[in-house]
């Protein structure tokens, strides 16, 4: 009786230690495929993504550059770009915003009308504001920063505002997109304002 108990506790043991082991090891490989640095991650372009959008929907004019300039999959940009069209459609002008921004429909709607109550004079704005980042102060003195030192790309303000580019790479990458003739002359100022390539 003894030899059987003495038996069955060596087994017992020993499994236990192959299951220990096992698990590390399990452990171990986990934590190398976290680690482990991505490879082949293919970096995509504005100009590229701005033709892949305009060949599926060249109707949409407004919205290339928007995406092209987003760092969201198209199918989820047009799907967020669905939605607020059906929600708010009276918003038209801020529907490209919100499909190229990371926000919940609700926060982008609160930003919306908080600029829009505050500055309804920047009509033009409102939308760029409520898809960006920046808090109100941060956007309108980015806004009056472009607008004093560039009264001609009045088009471009809400972009700059709402961007992370200092003034000299909005508008370095602005006049080199205008230059290259490139055939986007609606992503202008999508372009001046992301930090993607222009061209591979």
């Amino acid at each position: 009786m003894k030899k059987l108990t003495l038996v069955s506790a060596l087994a017992l043991f020993c499994s236990s230690v192959i299951s220990t082991g096992l698990n590390a090891q399990t452990t171990a490989l986990a934590d190398k495929k976290e680690t482990a640095p991505k490879t082949n991650v293919k970096e995509e372009v504005f100009m590229e993504r701005y033709y892949n959008l305009k060949e599926s929907y060249p109707s949409l004019t407004n919205l290339h550059g928007a995406f092209a300039a987003s760092s969201n999959a198209k199918t989820k940009f047009m799907e967020r770009y669905y939605a607020i069209k059906a929600s708010y459609p009276a918003l038209k002008n801020a529907h490209d915003n919100y499909a190229a921004s990371d926000h919940e429909m609700e926060t982008f709607i609160k930003r919306y009308y908080e600029i829009k109550d505050v500055y309804a004079d920047l009509s033009k704005y409102w939308g760029d504001y409520a898809g960006s980042k920046k808090t109100l102060t941060e956007f309108i003195k980015r806004y009056n920063e472009i607008k004093a030192s560039s009264p001609g790309m009045s088009e471009f303000y809400g972009q700059y505002a709402a961007s992370d580019n200092t003034l000299v790479d909005f508008t370095t990458r602005y006049y080199g997109i205008k230059a290259s003739k490139a055939g986007m002359e609606n992503g202008y100022g999508e372009y001046a304002g992301s930090t993607k390539k222009l061209a591979k």
